[in-house]
């Protein structure tokens, strides 16, 4: 499993808040869902940070079978439209969004 992470680092002021969660929630998430290939979406809010830890505000995680498929979902038209739905509500977002790219391997659960 390929896993492509998208870091927001920075911070929201707290009046804009509802409004940009809101459509990162909604049709950002929605508007991802829409890559050929992709497996899952996953948005992971900060619900806590250690003393020290980068001021990361939200992470999406798009989870492909391989980076050919990653590759070709990143290759298509789709993208472009997914870039202009997340850029309408990344106004209030002061800092930088970067990405990451992991590869995962399942174990299974440990018995109880």
């Amino acid at each position: 499993m390929i896993i492509r992470s998208a870091y927001l680092e920075g911070t929201v002021a707290a009046a804009e808040r509802p409004a940009f969660d809101a459509h990162m929630r909604g049709p950002v998430m929605a508007a991802i869902g829409s890559y050929p290939g992709l497996r899952a979406v996953r948005l992971r809010e900060l619900a806590r940070g250690e003393e020290g830890a980068p001021p990361v505000y939200m992470i999406f995680d798009l989870y492909f079978d391989s980076l050919a498929d990653m590759d070709a979902a990143l290759a298509s038209a789709t993208r472009q439209a997914v870039r202009a739905t997340i850029q309408e509500g990344m106004r209030p977002f002061q800092g930088r969004v970067y990405h990451l790219v992991f590869s995962e391997d399942a174990a299974p659960a440990a018995a109880a």
